[in-house]
């Protein structure tokens, strides 16, 4: 499934200003910012049966990352977007907030539903006081449905995750046809919103 039409960028956005705002003077090294949001992804799904950010899952030799995410964090946008309204552009492998961002707790993340908030706050709880490199050893041993890859990159699909967070099948079924219906829901809103 293709998740182009699932992917928010305000909600990643604002799970990224959240792990920002939870940081040393509001910067974070960004392999520690990418499982901090897969993490994130992977619990929503495990808690709430769907995802926060809607990004495609894969697998990398560092463990498992939000593909379009990382797209958007190393190689930037061709216009301006919701993220650069608050994201510095990275220096030295970390990312920071921008110095004029009056937002300063969790209440002023309006994307973000109740739900993602207790995913983020029960993750940062969990990781926030590990280091990128125990972050990287954890999704390589407690994430299942990451394959190393080598030098190259695998899709996990969601039936591989489904099944790592131990969904039955029929539940599976049931959650990858709801994302195909708001996919499809999605696409349709954006094909209406461009003519």
């Amino acid at each position: 499934m293709d998740n182009i039409f699932l992917f928010d960028e305000k909600k990643l956005t604002e799970a990224t200003i959240f792990f920002l705002l939870q940081s040393d003077k509001h910067s974070i090294n960004i392999l520690k910012l990418m499982k901090l949001l897969y993490l994130s992804e992977r619990k929503s799904f495990e808690m709430f049966h769907t995802p926060m950010i809607g990004d495609s899952l894969v697998s990398m030799n560092k463990g498992p990352v939000l593909s379009m995410t990382l797209d958007r964090i190393k190689h930037g946008s061709r216009k301006k977007t919701y993220w650069d309204k608050f994201i510095s552009d990275r220096a030295n492998n970390n990312i920071a907030l921008k110095q004029d961002v009056t937002i300063q707790s969790d209440d002023d993340l309006l994307e973000l539903s109740d739900n993602d908030i207790t995913v983020l706050k029960q993750i940062w709880f969990e990781f926030g006081n590990k280091s990128q490199w125990e972050l990287v050893d954890y999704t390589h041993d407690y994430c299942p449905e990451w394959r190393n890859p080598g030098s190259t990159m695998y899709p996990i699909e969601y039936k591989d995750l489904f099944k790592a967070l131990g969904f039955s099948e029929e539940l599976s079924k049931e959650i990858i046809e709801q994302l195909e219906s708001q996919a499809y829901i999605n696409q349709s809103v954006q094909m209406v919103n461009n003519h």
